[in-house]
């Protein structure tokens, strides 16, 4: 795989999207890996420095899923 920036060798993917990144091109940014409640309060499990390749946007709200 290569980067999407610059079509050197991809060292990570971009955990939002999917797309190589080389090592000139690694962003950072956090990720909600897991949300539950617990005793009626709701809580997140974060890493902080997610791969992140700086072309997509992850979006900061849900968005509502028709069914």
């Amino acid at each position: 795989m290569n980067c999407s920036h610059c079509n050197r060798p991809a060292i990570g993917v971009c955990k939002f999207c999917g797309r190589g990144i080389c090592k000139d091109h690694i962003k950072e940014l956090p990720h909600i890996i897991t949300l539950y409640i617990e005793k009626d309060i709701k809580k997140a499990f974060v890493t902080d420095k997610a791969l992140f390749c700086g072309k997509c946007k992850p979006v900061e709200e849900p968005i509502k899923i028709e069914v």
